[in-house]
């Protein structure tokens, strides 16, 4: 696979008083065009101010991350901005749909914000909401809520989906019908998709897992089979 994002002995440091934390030390990571990368770790482990560091969210200290040739960490602002509008799409766990609006529109919104748009109707169906596209948001379950936000990223057609605990305020079950949803969207339309999650089981749908804990990664797993969705162990 193509690689599309390296990062490069990535620091960032917080100083309090006179002590330094470094929440990211050292990070060399490569990320490859239509993979599943899954980022795993306890609570504090970095892999959150990984993610904000790889989308452009938050800054980092030192050390560079590049988008091909594109060195991000040189950007200003506004050209990350424009960046992330063109090529990125967010998932998190809280779903941060508009309530005035049904499926269908929410889902619409985020085609607003490309040109390169998907079809609204198609992703619907990858999800499995095609049947509630007409509903209003306070119709559906959780589960149902997190697949039109995460319709409504992909409606953009962006070449990368970040996924913050995209199942954290999920059960089992749902959370497992999520994860698929985000599995068919690797498979359909080749999107490079990073998940960070605290649930060691979800790691088993991804190609690659990256332990991190004290904001180092500690090791790095090349999974040969991904296991569905169905089968992987919760908790």
């Amino acid at each position: 696979m193509e690689k599309i994002i390296e990062l490069k002995k990535v620091y960032k440091t917080y100083n309090i008083g006179e002590i330094k934390t470094n929440a990211l030390d050292a990070i060399d990571l490569n990320i490859y065009d239509g993979e599943i990368l899954v980022i795993v770790g306890p609570s504090g482990s970095g892999k959150t101010t990984l993610l904000n560091a790889i989308s452009g969210l938050d800054d980092v200290t030192s050390g560079t991350i590049k988008y091909g040739i594109l060195d991000f960490t040189k950007l200003n602002d506004r050209v990350k901005t424009k960046f992330r509008k063109n090529n990125i799409g967010f998932i998190f766990q809280t779903y941060n749909l508009l309530n005035h609006l049904n499926v269908y529109e929410n889902v619409k919104v985020g085609s607003l914000l490309s040109k390169d748009k998907t079809d609204i109707n198609d992703i619907l169906k990858t999800v499995k909401l095609e049947k509630h596209k007409h509903k209003e948001i306070y119709q559906l379950s959780g589960g149902e809520q997190q697949r039109v936000s995460i319709a409504r990223a992909l409606a953009k057609n962006p070449k990368i989906m970040f996924c913050d605990e995209p199942t954290g305020a999920l059960d089992e079950k749902t959370g497992k019908i999520v994860l698929q949803s985000l599995v068919n969207i690797n498979e359909k339309y080749k999107t490079t998709i990073i998940i960070i999650t605290h649930n060691p089981g979800i790691a088993l749908i991804g190609d690659r897992i990256i332990k991190m804990n004290s904001g180092c990664i500690v090791e790095t797993i090349k999974n040969d089979f991904r296991i569905k969705p169905k089968d992987i162990p919760w908790g």
